[in-house]
């Protein structure tokens, strides 16, 4: 009783304080200031607030997204144009508010034709809070327009005569690998990059996940094609793997979606966490049952689409396997291919996929398609320069083409499927 007898004397001593000092000429806002409390504070500015290049992804023409790193509180915007038409100017803002973002500022931009150069540019403006102590309203300082250099991206055409693609998986933030992958992808020049899980050991703090998911080492991952981005179990671990959804542009922010490039339809579905919902290790916050039931109601839906049903081939890209050569039912992590499987293969058979590229094992396998393995599999290598890999794969109306190999170009694997009678 004597601490909130003394608690309510001295908020009352305070407000006297308050209500005297804006009596006696205070600010002309009518907030007072006593002497002691003008001290002021701001964060300095330390150079551009650019940190990388934009992403790219989405990855179809109705769902493509710009998502631009920072390296300091900014705004901004982005300006598009298709091919040689005039610049439109995109901003995100909510709720009469243009955006405020420490780590990263994305922008979706409308509906784009199909299979067209677009050029793009963002620019940015820093912004600090100047805030003085105690009883003034804090004033916004705004830096100089950073305009971003003019760049150039191609919407996927599900009208193409040829798709090509490149598949990375489980890079786990490893520098070597990641500047090797990006160079040979470079020199592919894909239609559309496809990222199959593990981009990070973990997601704890927001403030690294520009670095991790938008500019590993500062390369610009994307920034001349679409990045189709999938979840990984390691992607789902750490306090900030709730942010995720700020550094990816999936559509509607799900991680499960489809999209046609060329003769080629492709599946992207979330196989979650490789450990039960009721796992220890969880704490009781895994619900990854309820979300794999999801994917199976959205799964029976897509599959009737024409445009899916139309295409030459069908692709299923997941993170983990939905079946493994050491899948034993003595280990919980193995049960995980299991569950997916049981949930999404008899549906995905139905629909006519083929292939299922994964990652995961860290290890490089590829496993036919047989009686007690219907759908046929590719899986990549691991983080680490000895074990990883790209895949290189290209569809034309009667064929489908994968290479897959390790960083020094040696050929691991070579697959080439027809299409269907």
């Amino acid at each position: 009783m004597a601490i909130a007898r003394q608690f309510t004397h001295s908020l009352a001593m305070n407000r006297r304080t308050f209500f005297l000092s804006a009596g006696a000429g205070g600010l002309a806002s009518g907030i007072a200031v006593r002497a002691d409390e003008t001290s002021v504070e701001s964060v300095p500015h330390d150079g551009p607030a650019l940190g990388g290049a934009p992403v790219i992804t989405g990855p179809a023409p109705e769902h493509m997204v710009i998502l631009q790193p920072l390296r300091r509180p900014a705004t901004g915007f982005v300006e598009f144009a298709v091919g040689d038409a005039e610049f439109q100017r995109v901003d995100a803002d909510v709720g009469g508010l243009h955006p405020y973002e420490s780590h990263v500022l994305k922008f979706r931009l409308p509906p784009l034709p199909t299979g067209k150069a677009v050029r793009y540019r963002v620019t940015l403006r820093s912004i600090d809070w100047v805030r003085v102590k105690q009883w003034v309203h804090g004033k916004i300082v705004a830096g100089d327009p950073e305009p971003g250099v003019e760049r150039t991206f191609r919407t996927l055409d599900p009208g193409a005569a040829t798709s090509s693609f490149v598949v990375w998986n489980d890079t786990h933030e490893n520098s070597e690998t990641l500047k090797a992958l990006h160079e040979s992808t470079s020199a592919l020049n894909p239609d559309f990059l496809l990222w199959n899980g593990d981009q990070t050991n973990d997601v704890h703090f927001e403030s690294e996940m520009a670095g991790q998911y938008l500019a590993p080492e500062g390369l610009p991952i994307t920034d001349r094609w679409p990045l189709a981005y999938v979840r990984g179990n390691h992607d789902l671990r750490g306090p900030a793997a709730r942010k995720l959804p700020s550094f990816t542009g999936t559509p509607d922010d799900r991680f499960y979606y489809s999209f046609r490039s060329g003769p080629l339809a492709a599946l992207v579905m979330d196989t979650g966490e490789d450990k039960p919902d009721d796992s220890p290790y969880f704490a009781g916050l895994a619900a990854f049952k309820r979300m794999r039931q999801r994917q199976a109601d959205w799964l029976k839906a897509t599959i009737t689409q024409p445009w899916f049903r139309e295409a030459p081939f069908r692709i299923l890209f997941c993170h983990i396997p939905l079946w493994w050569v050491r899948d034993r039912t003595d280990i919980d992590w193995w049960e995980f291919s299991k569950v997916c499987r049981d949930a999404w293969a008899p549906t995905l058979q139905e629909a006519g996929v083929e292939l299922v590229i994964s990652g995961h094992t860290h290890s490089h396998t590829w496993m036919p398609a047989s009686p007690e393995q219907p759908l046929a599999q590719l899986i990549g290598g691991g983080p680490q320069p000895h074990q990883a890999t790209l895949i290189h794969g290209i569809a034309t109306s009667d064929r489908l083409s994968l290479k897959m190999q390790k960083l020094d170009g040696t050929l691991l694997q070579e697959i080439v499927l027809p299409a269907p009678a």
